[in-house]
C-alpha cells in the first residue's frame, strides 16, 4: 500500500506544482489527499483560519503539497469552522473560485 510520502512525490513532476497548490488551490490538494486516504487512513480536511490554508490530516499528521506541515500551522478540522460568514467567503473565493 502506498504511503503519503510516496503519493506526494507523484505530484512533483512540474516545477510550478508547489505554487499552484500553495497559492489558491490548497483546498483542492487537500481534497485530493482526502479522497485518496480517507477510506484507508481516516483522513480529515484541516484549515488554518489565520493563514487561510488547507491541509489533510492522515494518521495524526497534517500534509499539504510541501509534505508534513503538522506543526507549521494552527489546524482545526474544516468541518468545525463554525463562522458562517468566513465559511461562505472561503467557499466563494478559494473553493468555487
Amino acid at each position: 500500500m502506498m504511503d503519503v510520502a510516496q503519493f506526494l512525490k507523484r505530484f512533483h513532476f512540474s516545477e510550478d506544482i508547489t505554487d499552484v497548490f500553495s497559492n489558491g488551490c490548497c483546498y483542492w490538494f487537500a481534497k485530493i489527499l482526502y479522497d485518496r486516504f480517507a477510506l484507508t487512513h481516516g483522513a480529515t480536511i484541516m484549515y488554518d483560519e489565520v493563514i487561510n490554508h488547507f491541509g489533510t490530516k492522515i494518521n495524526g499528521r497534517v500534509y499539504d503539497i510541501t509534505g508534513d506541515v503538522t506543526f507549521k500551522y494552527e489546524w482545526k478540522p474544516w468541518s468545525e469552522v463554525d463562522d458562517e460568514l468566513l465559511r461562505a467567503r472561503i467557499i466563494r473565493d478559494c473553493i468555487m473560485f
